[in-house]
């Protein structure tokens, strides 16, 4: 019996692994998992042998969907879930079936039913293509999959309907090689539909990251580079929101007393980190009873919903846990606190009082609070 019919298929089952191997997370080492995997291969390899005469075996790739029952190992062996696995292995068989169903029809035309002639045009094709499609094809599929967990689940039924239908397609060429021969169009149907698939992976890719980047600018335009809270943006689109579901919340307007003093004595690195520690010691406090959001320079504002305690104002003034990890001596808060209450005034208008508030309070040396 010649072994010829038998080599593609089993490239085809190696490739197949290392590109799962180079898209997952293992659970185990290295050696446990190649172990693991050769084990299994070997045993389906060699049932696959016993049985070729019964099944009418001709290594034409009509039988690989046999192949999902590797994702009983690999789903031991993987991190990833079964229909991310699923989803990995569609995407593998597009690529080697389609190597497969190229060298079926290219050795028809030169010698047809010759398995060494297939093994060898298709061990070429796999020459020719193998690394761009692991240097390009590869690492974009990664990044794709890596980050599939900032996009909404639609991504998961509609790449495996994607990488699915690439599949039963090749597959569906491979019967018809089968019945008829080889033809030229079927050649260049072949080819295009490859080229389709590779284009597949480079437009989620471009998807992907697009969405990343625009999700990045987002958060960029919402936080504070320095101190990492929202900024006077997020606060404003907060306050708006507030103001629209006519909801009862407090506003507590924060000025740093005399923050120049730390920059002329330490040095602006220190101011720097004077306000961050700052902004991570009164978020702290607040909790789950507030937001902080930096309005500027040294002026930071919180919102908390309903009314806020004295107890908390106090904590906040004191900016309690300050020693921790502090850069330099604290210099002490000015707060201003509004209470504010529907029918509201504008989110101008509401921060323009409270920052008021916030200065009667510096010229006092004490929280001053009131309500609208």
């Amino acid at each position: 019996m010649s072994v010829f019919p038998y080599i593609p298929m089993t490239e085809m089952l190696f490739i197949n692994l290392f590109i799962v191997e180079r898209c997952c997370h293992r659970k185990y080492s290295v050696f446990k998992t190649f172990l693991a995997l050769f084990l299994f291969s070997s045993v389906v390899i060699f049932a696959a042998l016993s049985l070729a005469e019964e099944m009418n075996f001709r290594g034409d790739g009509r039988f690989c969907v046999v192949g999902f029952i590797f994702l009983i190992p690999l789903c031991l062996l993987y991190q990833e879930h079964v229909l991310l696995l699923a989803i990995i292995m569609c995407t593998c068989w597009v690529y080697t079936l389609g190597v497969l169903s190229l060298s079926l029809q290219i050795s028809g035309f030169l010698a047809p039913d010759n398995a060494l002639c297939i093994l060898i045009i298709n061990n070429l094709l796999y020459l020719a293509t193998l690394y761009p499609f692991y240097r390009t094809c590869i690492p974009k599929y990664v990044f794709v999959i890596e980050n599939l967990h900032r996009f909404q689940k639609y991504w998961y039924p509609f790449i495996a309907f994607n990488n699915t239908l690439n599949f039963l397609t090749l597959l569906t060429l491979n019967f018809i090689n089968i019945q008829a021969g080889s033809s030229l169009m079927r050649i260049l149907l072949l080819c295009l539909l490859l080229i389709s698939d590779f284009m597949s992976f480079c437009v989620f890719y471009k998807v992907a990251a697009d969405s990343i980047k625009i999700t990045e600018l987002e958060l960029a335009a919402s936080y504070d580079p320095l101190t990492g809270i929202g900024n006077r943006s997020h606060l404003w689109s907060r306050l708006e929101n507030l103001i629209a579901t006519n909801q009862i919340f407090s506003l507590l307007f924060m000025d740093l007393d005399h923050f120049k003093q730390i920059n002329d004595q330490y040095g602006h690195i220190i101011g720097d980190q004077y306000l961050r520690h700052f902004a991570k010691t009164e978020s702290s406090i607040l909790g789950e009873s507030g937001t902080l959001y930096r309005f500027g320079g040294d002026e930071f504002v919180a919102i908390c919903p309903g009314t806020v305690n004295e107890t908390m104002i106090i904590l906040l003034k004191e900016c309690q846990g300050w020693k921790c990890g502090a850069p330099c001596p604290f210099n002490q808060v000015s707060i201003g606190t509004l209470l504010c209450e529907p029918p509201h005034q504008t989110a101008e208008q509401i921060l323009h009082q409270v920052d008021q508030l916030m200065y009667l309070s510096k010229q006092s040396g004490t929280a001053v609070f009131s309500s609208k």
